[in-house]
């Protein structure tokens, strides 16, 4: 790399820093401001003029954000781009937020991040494809119908009331929505709700992958809701130490076979015992058998003999083996005349208890999951009202569980229970009773997860993750979700949802379905409405001729009351939704990994074969799958917003401000995007705070500031033809511009809008206003209006508008608009997004690089030193051969005071000499003796009067102009 040496004569050195706010400040003096001593010459300076306002505060941000929204055609524009831009559709689908609550943060990031990634679409000339939806069922929108309009067990006022209540958050969210400026059709017939409209598709989808033999019945522990539970942590239990005989013993206690051996089990719920069904090892695990004072036999794992001896008395290790031995072996049940397995289990551990664990599969999730595997039919002991049932035994038939349930089986076992203590424990209790809550078995409806598992964990093949920083962890998030899981439980025993469309025989309990039932209850739906499920018979909802062919009595039919689980309502929204099933992009928060995203992989798998985020590229046959991931808004300290914490931040507030402004400001729509755009996109956290959103709004401003001064530039952009001659510097800016946008293209379409928004503050902050209209400057305002040169630097000032309004209004649409508006060629006030642009080919230039570094690196150099305005200043330039070579292009000796290489230096004037005897470029800077002219304030050389050559030349034209006229 070269290195300049400057030689100082008759100036001190002092840094002087040239940036992108001294010319923004310059620039709004220069159309704001009017001198209080103004030049002879003032009125024929080419200063910009806009009424483009340099801020907007308060009410004038609220104001205009409103009328961009109206007069630039926001609501118009999905319709406009699906009726006048070409295909093929990029098709983006909608993860459906809850009907439920008020807009939040999340909504803002997830809404803006997908508006962003369809505007970019769109205003580079392509047809969007994308249908805003709403998850309308659910447990959230149920208990806020329960708790808002009182508590119900009728499922018809329950749904009535839940209905009632997700319609009035869908307005209120979309609403929010459109105040963003998200562009969809927001009319009803342009959404997707996962309600009536959608009960026809759900029942087919369902029925289709039930023929497919991937959905079945069984018992399994209840499908709990999270959030209907809350967990005690004052609970306390009564725990056990229970001896189980063992019947069938491993062969190497062949010697032992003649005595008593027991399985020693510790239980925190011995009513369970009753449902017992097998005792789980690990095969790991170092067990012994112990010997007691009384020379009972126990097998206990090694590593607990000593915590068991401190509960139960002494005990001696006779004889050690692996757990793998206790395969095959059997013990009797503790209550009934029956033998139980062993069973090898992986949540069997050494932490505590004896190493070996009760089963009950009905009342257990670990423990339902090895009875699964195992394939043992579970025993349920429980009713709903949470009593022992008939199969539970006559001694226990009718007993409430966790209190006279237990005291029964503690009295029936007292030789048997070698230890029993109160322990005080965490336990879930329901929300509403207070009541401490019992885990048990009911008839659900599974997805087989392991019939389609492995074409699930082909088809993430394809699947290009963004953030791609964050690629690698998220697509082991996405795998672990699906390997992890062996079925996935898609009924719910409540009343707000899509019914499972299956009947029941009465004495049997066995279930039946079969097409007719579904096409007949999908009329029924239409005619009579979606509660029709509840409200009418079986005859009446699907008639007799379907019974029949159900081969079911008619007397011994009744209908199921389970729902689908929400997760299979979204889940299956690509079917209804896409037109061939199949979307370019889904975008959605980093917990859809075990949400959204998988449940709408394994529906699409189980239903076409294929991902629901995959596209065929036509003629090459490739095939891409998007996913893009964002992150949860946090507070400044990195904390989940919560109203309790009191660190929520409003969306609406921010647009609109608070109660007290200087408090909280209204920061507008741009702000919002902007924040979005840069501070959501590469980390799980988003963390919004004041201070952030004062940075946001600050870059915002300076955007504004300088967008301003390109649009005052073109106010005096002549109406006659006039050939432009472009100066090499112009050219250069170009070619920055090509490469920016080309910089631009590479950010938008890989989704780092975080790393778009930087781009866009670093160009126009350095490249165009510090470099290109800092030195243009001279030439914009003081050239002849339509001197060639002046013409070309106005045309390239238009190609940044173009470049740069199209690039900011992925992200700042209002902004883009409102510059467009205030265009002086958009003559028709013709919306932004409607009009087309193209860079040419011609602007990459890449050889012109290293004409301009020369000049610019030398022109850096001077800047460092000087402490006065540069154009009071000559310079005289020692060159290398190959400096001077490049250095030539940019000056012409016949007239060294108006070449370029003094306006890219900021020089009056500049002798260059080609020196073959250094090796480093030098450059003496020298005061200028002459006076300045008074109109370009300039001492480009001896002075007529007191203008400059130039100067004079244009005024003399001007006047000559005016005579002509």
């Amino acid at each position: 790399m070269h290195r300049f040496f400057i030689k100082r004569t008759l100036i001190t050195s002092q840094i002087l820093k040239k940036t992108s706010e001294e010319l923004a400040d310059t620039t709004k003096k220069c159309i704001e401001v009017t001198p209080k001593k103004q030049s002879k010459y003032t009125n024929t300076i080419l200063l910009p003029q806009t009424k483009f306002p340099a801020q907007l505060n308060g009410k004038a941000r609220i104001d205009t954000d409103k009328h961009l929204t109206e007069k630039c055609g926001f609501s118009e524009l999905y319709e406009w781009q699906r009726k006048n831009l070409s295909g093929p559709d990029f098709l983006l689908h909608d993860g459906p937020p809850y009907a439920n609550g008020i807009p939040h943060m999340g909504h803002a990031i997830n809404k803006i991040l997908k508006d962003i990634t369809l505007r970019y679409k769109i205003i580079n000339g392509n047809r969007v494809h994308y249908v805003p939806g709403w998850d309308c069922h659910g447990l959230p929108i149920e208990l806020k119908a329960i708790k808002d309009y009182k508590s119900t067990d009728n499922p018809l006022e329950i749904r009535q009331k839940a209905r009632k209540c997700a319609k009035e958050a869908i307005v209120k969210q979309k609403q929010a929505f459109q105040s963003w400026g998200v562009t969809a059709n927001w009319n009803e017939s342009g959404c997707y709700f996962t309600n009536h409209g959608f009960y026809a598709g759900l029942l087919v989808s369902f029925f289709k992958i039930y023929e497919n033999n991937s959905v079945y019945v069984l018992y399994c522990r209840t499908a709990l809701a999270e959030s209907e539970l809350e967990y005690n942590e004052q609970h306390q239990s009564k725990t056990v130490t229970v001896r189980l005989r063992v019947n069938d013993i491993p062969e190497r206690l062949n010697s032992f076979k003649n005595r008593a051996i027991y399985a020693l089990i510790w239980t925190t719920t011995p009513w369970t015992l009753v449902a017992n069904q097998a005792v789980s090892f690990c095969t790991d695990i170092t067990y012994c058998l112990a010997e007691d004072h009384k020379e009972d036999l126990y097998i206990v794992a090694e590593e607990l003999l000593k915590s068991t001896e401190s509960k139960i008395g002494p005990l001696k290790s006779v004889v050690s083996f692996k757990g793998r031995e206790l395969e095959d072996c059997t013990y009797f049940h503790p209550f009934m005349e029956q033998k139980c397995p062993f069973l090898a289990a992986n949540h069997v551990t050494i932490d505590k208890g004896t190493g070996l664990v009760h089963t009950a599969p009905a009342h257990g999730p670990e423990d339902f999951l090895v009875a699964l595997k195992n394939k043992i039919n579970i025993l349920s002991v429980v009713d709903s009202e949470g009593r022992y049932t008939e199969a539970a035994g006559p001694e226990f038939h009718g007993l409430e569980v966790l209190t006279e349930g237990v005291d029964k089986v503690m009295s029936l076992l007292a030789q048997d229970i070698l230890h029993m203590e109160t322990l005080t424990h965490s336990y879930p209790y329901d929300w509403r009773t207070k009541q401490p809550v019992l885990i048990r078995a009911s008839h659900q409806w599974f997805i087989n997860i392991n019939s389609i598992r492995e074409k699930i964990i082909d088809s993430t093949k394809d699947v290009n993750i963004y953030p791609e920083c964050n690629r690698k962890s998220f697509m082991n998030a996405l795998l672990a979700g699906i390997r992890n899981r062996p079925y996935w439980c898609i009924s719910r025993q409540r009343s707000w949802g899509t019914p499972i469309p299956v009947v029941y025989s009465k004495t049997t309990g066995k279930p039946f379905t079969n097409k007719e039932l579904i096409d007949y209850l999908c009329d029924s739906i239409d005619r009579y409405g979606p509660d029709c499920w509840w409200q009418y018979s079986v005859e009446d909802l699907i008639g007799l001729d379907v019974i029949k062919k159900l081969n079911i009595d008619a007397d011994d039919i009744v209908k199921g009351n389970d729902i689908m689980d929400i997760w299979f309502d979204s889940g299956i929204s690509w079917s209804m939704v896409l037109p061939e099933g199949k979307a370019n992009l889904y975008l959605e928060g980093y917990d859809q990994f075990n949400g959204w995203f998988q449940s709408s992989l394994i529906t699409s798998i189980a239903l076409q074969g294929c991902s629901p985020y995959r596209i065929t590229v036509s003629m090459s046959f490739l095939f891409f799958s998007d996913l893009f991931v964002h992150g949860f808004a946090v507070d400044e300290n990195g904390l989940k917003m919560s109203k309790s914490i009191g660190n929520v931040i409003n969306p609406e507030q921010i647009l609109l401000g608070g109660s007290n402004l200087k408090k909280n400001p209204a920061y507008g729509v741009d702000i919002l995007r902007w924040w979005v755009a840069n501070h959501s996109c590469q980390n799980k956290q988003a963390p919004v705070s004041k201070n952030l959103l004062d940075d946001c709004k600050q870059c915002v401003n300076k955007l504004r500031l300088i967008l301003r001064f390109l649009l005052g530039a073109l106010h005096h952009y002549p109406d006659m033809n006039c050939k432009p001659e472009y100066r090499i510097i112009d050219k250069y800016m170009l070619y920055l511009l090509y490469s920016y946008n080309k910089q631009m293209e590479k950010y938008y379409n890989n989704y780092e809008y975080h790393h778009a928004g930087k781009k866009i503050i670093d160009f126009i902050s350095h490249d165009v206003s510090a470099l290109y209209c800092t030195i243009i400057k001279d030439r914009l305002y003081c050239d002849e209006v339509t001197s060639p040169t002046r013409i070309s630097a106005v045309q390239v000032i238009k190609e940044i508008l173009n470049v740069l309004g199209r690039s900011i209004a992925p992200i700042l649409p209002h902004l883009a608009e409102e510059v467009w508006l205030y265009h002086s060629q958009n003559f028709a006030s013709m919306p932004l997004h409607y009009t087309q642009y193209k860079i040419s080919e011609s602007w990459n230039n890449p050889e012109i690089e290293q004409h301009i570094n020369v000049a610019l690196r030398l022109r850096n150099n001077v800047l460092k030193i000087i402490n006065k305005t540069s154009w009071k200043l000559y310079g005289v330039v020692e060159a290398t051969k190959e400096d001077f070579t490049l250095l030539s292009l940019l000056h012409d000796e016949k007239q060294p005071s108006m070449s370029e290489l003094c306006e890219i230096l900021q020089l009056s004037s500049v002798t260059l000499h080609e020196n073959h005897t250094i090796s480093e470029t030098e450059i003496q800077l020298h005061d200028i003796q002459e006076e300045l002219c008074e109109r370009c304030r300039r001492y480009p050389e001896p002075q007529k009067d007191d203008l400059c050559s130039r100067c004079a030349n244009v005024l003399a034209k001007n006047k000559q102009m005016v005579a002509a006229v």
